[in-house]
């Protein structure tokens, strides 16, 4: 046998004993040869003949994932079970079902799973930010990614607030005076246009059950409902909206005062618009910033709670509900006409007024002159 041969059919390592001061060769057969076929080889030979070309051990993790097709980064030297060396790889990636990006505050790489709500910053290099669906990220006076916030689409943040991006048209005012009212009527200056809101006295919210009220809040404007969608909001896209003070949603019976501490639920007398048979329905019972909603679900009928209150100089309640019965009803998001919701927090609510109105057969424009007893 020709000694390149058997270079061919082995390979070695050379183990430094440091307590014997001497090396050893340890020699692993490949192709079968004899030990003593390889006894009589010298050890210069393998000192001194470099390795050929053709033969060649992957010597880290990485070559060897290289070879198998495998990614070639986050892998590690770990031993098994057995006391035997192995790869590992520790970085395990996750795919995006979405579109990647880089956060433009933070430059943490992240994953925007509706591309309807990204909004580039810098796209070449990949800086974004990334709000909910149907909604972008806006400057808020100009001052850098960290002053803004996301917006529905046609809306842009200006103080911390969604406005639109056309200019609201301007609003003139009713030719009638708007007055403070106390409850009683006829005591301030108005006309025929003026419905002051029922006042609470003592334990007694003011409103009955059974009776319905145009609700509105400290500015005047009434909550209203959205046209395109089902959502409650403040000055929504249909108003006038007589609300019937129900002390469940089987019992729509006239009765007493409500009293602090009774609860109630809200039915909407007009129903949606594109309902002919104008079908009754409920304030639903959102919280947590979720919009309420118009629903004919009476398992999902918002039931509050009231204190007696004021705003603006007139009366008004300040509603309570949803989970655990002690949020407060106040403005799920920041704009000009925004949707209603329970927040946990007591103290954090809007005020409303509730004003007087017949159910059905309700005048036009609405008096304060109606008799509703």
């Amino acid at each position: 046998m020709s000694i390149p041969k058997l270079r061919r059919a082995y390979f070695f390592h050379i183990e430094h004993q440091m307590n014997r001061r001497s090396w050893f060769l340890t020699i692993s057969p490949i192709q079968g040869l004899s030990a003593s076929t390889l006894s009589h080889t010298p050890l210069s030979y393998f000192l001194n003949t470099p390795k050929p070309p053709s033969f060649h051990l992957p010597s880290t993790c990485e070559e060897r994932a290289r070879q198998a097709g495998l990614p070639t980064d986050g892998w590690e030297i770990v031993y098994d079970d057995e006391g035997q060396l192995k790869c590992r790889r520790v970085d395990v990636q996750e795919l995006c079902h979405g579109v990647d990006f880089f956060d433009a505050d933070t430059k943490e790489k992240k994953c925007c799973r509706d591309v309807s709500g990204l909004t580039w910053i810098d796209k070449p290099v990949q800086l974004a930010k990334c709000c909910a669906k149907d909604h972008v990220w806006t400057y808020d006076n100009g001052g850098g990614s960290r002053r803004g916030g996301c917006c529905p689409v046609g809306f842009h943040m200006n103080n911390g607030m969604c406005i639109p991006d056309t200019p609201t048209p301007p609003q003139f005012p009713c030719p009638c005076p708007q007055t403070c009212g106390n409850g009683h009527g006829g005591v301030e200056t108005s006309c025929t246009c003026t419905n002051h809101p029922v006042c609470g006295h003592g334990k007694y919210l003011g409103i009955k059950y059974g009776h319905c009220y145009i609700l509105s809040f400290a500015d005047g404007e009434q909550l209203g409902l959205d046209r395109d969608h089902t959502d409650y909001k403040k000055n929504g896209f249909f108003v006038d909206i007589p609300f019937k003070v129900c002390n469940s949603t089987t019992d729509y019976s006239r009765g007493k005062e409500v009293e602090m501490g009774e609860s109630f639920s809200l039915q909407d007398q007009h129903g949606l618009y594109q309902d002919p048979k104008s079908t009754k329905g409920w304030i639903n019972d959102a919280s947590g910033g979720a919009n309420m909603e118009f629903t004919t679900d009476a398992n999902h009928a918002g039931k509050f709670t009231g204190i007696p209150t004021c705003a603006s100089g007139e009366c008004a309640l300040q509603l309570h509900g949803g989970p655990g019965s002690t949020g407060a009803l106040a403005y799920a998001c920041p704009m000009p006409t925004p949707g209603m919701t329970f927040y946990n927090n007591p103290k954090v609510g809007q005020k409303l007024r509730f004003s007087e109105v017949t159910c059905d057969d309700y005048e036009v424009p609405l008096t304060s002159g109606i008799n509703l007893n």
